[in-house]
C-alpha cells in the first residue's frame, strides 16, 4: 500500500462508537448501550430517513460486535493498525470519506435525475396563445452544518434533525407554448427539483388541464359552443359577433339557417383544430299587435306543406 490512501473497505468502528481506540470493554459497552437507547430499532423517530436509521444502527452494531470480541478486534487492530498508530485517526478518516463522497459525487453526477411531475391549469386564451407561468418548486438542499458528519453526529443536527437535508422553495419561470391541449405534456429540461443522489436537477414536466370557460366547451382539440339566433337572423341571414377564447369573431349566418346547424371557425379552436358553433333559434316571448298581424300575413303566404304530414302518416301506418 502506498502514500495514505485508505483502503475502501475500511471502516473506523471506533470513530462509528465514539470511543478512542484503547477504550476498555466497559467502555464499548457503555457507548454501544447509550447508541442503542437512542437509535435502536425499537425507537420509532418521527422525521428521520428509515433507510439512513437502519445503517447507522448496522454500523453500530457491527463495531459492537468487532470490539467486543478479543480475537476479532486483536485482528482489525493489526490490520488497520497504519491507520490507528499515525495518531490522527480522525484526521485520516475525514479523508477517506471525503474523498469517498467527492467520488461517489462525480459518480453520481452522471446518473439521471427524478423527474418532477406537476399538474398546471391553464385558460383556453393561454392554451392557444401561450403564456408565462411562475411556478414555486420544493426542493430538498444538502444541509452545510452536518454534510461532513458521520450519522450518528447528525441525529443531533438541530438544522436537519438527522435528515442531512433540508427543503427550500424556489421560484421557477416557465414559457408555455402555443397551441396547448388537454392533458398535454410539456418537459422542461433541468428545471425540476434537485436530486440529492443524482447530484443536479432533474427534468420538469408539467400535464396541462384547461380551465372550465362560461361558454366554450372542449370536444378533443375543438371548441364548442352554442349561439342563440333570433328567428329573423335565422330566416333572413346576417353577420353576427361570436365569442372565442381568444376575443370575438365575426361570423356570416347564411339566410333559412335551421336550427341545429353546426358553422366551423376555422383556426379558433387548440392546437389549431376549429370552434364548431351550433345554432339555437330563440321564439319570441312576446308579440305586438302589428307583429303578431304581419306573422299572420306570412302564415298565408306560406307554401310550405306541414312539417308533422309525414311523420303522421308513418305512425298511422304502423298502428
Amino acid at each position: 500500500m502506498s502514500g495514505d490512501a485508505p483502503r475502501p473497505e475500511y471502516k473506523d468502528y471506533y470513530y462509528i462508537l465514539g470511543i478512542r481506540p484503547d477504550a476498555t470493554n466497559a467502555e464499548i459497552q457503555d457507548a454501544y448501550h447509550d447508541l442503542y437507547e437512542r437509535y435502536g430499532p425499537h425507537v420509532s423517530v418521527g422525521g428521520y430517513d428509515p433507510e439512513m436509521l437502519l445503517k447507522t444502527y448496522k454500523d453500530i452494531s457491527e463495531a459492537y460486535e468487532i470490539l467486543m470480541d478479543p480475537e476479532k478486534r486483536r485482528q482489525y487492530d493489526l490490520k488497520n493498525r497504519e491507520y490507528i498508530n499515525k495518531g490522527d485517526l480522525r484526521s485520516l478518516w475525514t479523508r477517506f470519506t471525503s474523498s469517498a463522497v467527492q467520488k461517489k459525487s462525480e459518480e453520481k453526477s452522471k446518473e439521471p435525475a427524478v423527474d418532477l411531475e406537476m399538474p398546471l391549469q391553464v385558460t383556453l386564451k393561454e392554451a392557444i396563445k401561450g403564456a408565462k407561468k411562475q411556478l414555486v418548486i420544493e426542493e430538498p438542499k444538502r444541509c452545510d452544518d452536518c454534510v461532513e458528519f458521520k450519522p450518528i453526529q447528525r441525529m443531533q443536527c438541530p438544522n436537519c434533525r438527522g435528515l442531512g437535508y433540508t427543503s427550500l422553495k424556489r421560484d421557477e419561470e416557465i414559457e408555455l407554448p402555443k397551441g396547448m391541449y388537454d392533458k398535454m405534456q410539456i418537459r422542461f429540461a433541468e428545471k425540476g427539483k434537485y436530486d440529492l443522489q443524482a447530484g443536479h436537477r432533474g427534468d420538469l414536466i408539467v400535464q396541462i388541464s384547461l380551465k372550465p370557460h362560461p361558454f366554450l366547451g372542449v370536444l378533443g382539440r375543438d371548441l364548442t359552443c352554442t349561439l342563440p339566433l333570433t328567428i329573423y337572423e335565422a330566416v333572413l341571414g346576417a353577420e353576427i359577433e361570436v365569442p372565442t377564447a381568444t376575443g370575438k369573431a365575426f361570423m356570416k349566418i347564411q339566410p333559412l339557417t335551421q336550427p341545429g346547424r353546426v358553422y366551423r371557425l376555422k383556426g379558433l379552436g387548440l392546437a389549431g383544430a376549429d370552434q364548431l358553433v351550433t345554432i339555437e333559434i330563440v321564439v319570441p316571448e312576446k308579440l305586438s299587435d302589428k307583429q303578431k298581424g304581419l306573422f299572420l300575413q306570412l302564415k298565408e303566404l306560406a307554401e310550405e306543406k306541414n312539417p308533422r304530414e309525414k311523420l303522421i302518416k308513418e305512425v298511422e301506418r304502423l298502428g
